[in-house]
């Protein structure tokens, strides 16, 4: 059995594991020491030492042809092909807020860019869910995405339809006694939802991004002096929130290719755990960030459809 996996189901080795799990998290990435080794350039011929030719800086590696790195060479077609895809991957899923706090601080080069990620997995989430699901369309998981909030919606449009025309009247009333107002807000609202509804089920990557950005300027103000990056840079918190919402957006693809609801729960909460490694708050006041943040943009919205709708009014 595999060592780690003894660890965990000890009860008694389990905190010990624990440590050394977040040590690793803390931990940045260790490049490959250097080689001493003179070696020759298959490409260029240049004698060199080191890992890559300072001439044309092909890797020292190269070799024959293989499995591995006959599939490195087919994802390299779609910007997948480096190893810091792969790594990026592996600490997205397991220590998300300290890669953010890694590549701010200057290792960009150890992980695949986070703007290029997304929209590859963007991609990937459009394949998912036009027929690469490994199990029914029907489980509980679909709940999570939207499914039956997008049906719902399609019954109340149809129910609100039938009701308008079968009853102009009441259109009528809703004009004469100025509730028309309330009731474009009501329409705006009401289209926005389910526009997000629909997102959320049939993109996550861009729905998580959208989210995340609409509440980007109150959670910036609350996150800009955190403990770890006291002096955090609004361009940098769109990076570190992009970041945030591929480890949302890995988690919840691989929930909809599964169709696993743990899978789909835990991609909330790896937001959350993102945050909070990135940031260094405790559990409790980023939780009291995210409510405020939360509160204050739904008032934001609310007031500027609001506006919107008061200044289309009175125009008209």
């Amino acid at each position: 059995m595999n060592k780690s996996l003894t660890y965990i189901l000890d009860k008694k080795k389990r905190p010990i594991w624990l440590r050394a799990f977040r040590q690793w998290q803390r931990r940045s990435p260790q490049l490959a020491p250097l080689s001493d080794a003179v070696h020759q350039c298959a490409s260029c011929g240049e004698e060199y030492q080191g890992n890559y030719c300072p001439r044309c800086g092909q890797s020292n590696q190269v070799g024959r042809f293989s499995f591995k790195k006959a599939l490195l060479l087919f994802l390299d077609v779609w910007g997948m092909g480096n190893r810091s895809m792969f790594r990026s991957l592996r600490d997205l899923m397991l220590r998300p807020g300290y890669l953010i706090r890694d590549y701010i601080g200057g290792m960009q080069s150890a992980y695949f860019p986070p703007f290029k990620m997304f929209f590859i997995l963007a991609a990937l989430a459009l394949l998912v869910e036009h027929g690469c699901s490994m199990t029914s369309k029907d489980s509980g998981a679909n709940l999570v995405y939207g499914q039956v909030v997008a049906e719902q919606v399609d019954v109340d449009d149809e129910v609100a339809t039938s009701k308008e025309l079968s009853n102009p009247e009441d259109s009528m009333t809703v004009k004469v006694h100025g509730k028309e107002m309330e009731s474009k807000m009501y329409q705006r609202g009401y289209k926005f939802a389910r526009f997000m509804a629909s997102l959320w089920k049939k993109n996550p990557a861009i729905f998580a991004f959208i989210s995340l950005m609409l509440f980007s300027w109150p959670l910036y103000f609350f996150l800009r002096r955190s403990p770890t990056i006291p002096d955090l840079r609004f361009s940098e918190f769109v990076v570190a929130l992009t970041y945030t919402a591929n480890t949302y957006s890995i988690f919840s693809i691989a929930g909809t290719l599964l169709n696993s609801l743990i899978l789909a729960i835990l991609a909330v909460i790896m937001v959350f755990v993102a945050l909070k490694q990135f940031s260094g708050y405790s559990k409790t006041r980023l939780l009291g960030y995210i409510t405020l943040t939360l509160i204050i943009s739904f008032a934001v919205l609310i007031a500027i459809f609001g506006l919107a709708i008061f200044i289309a009014y009175k125009i008209g």
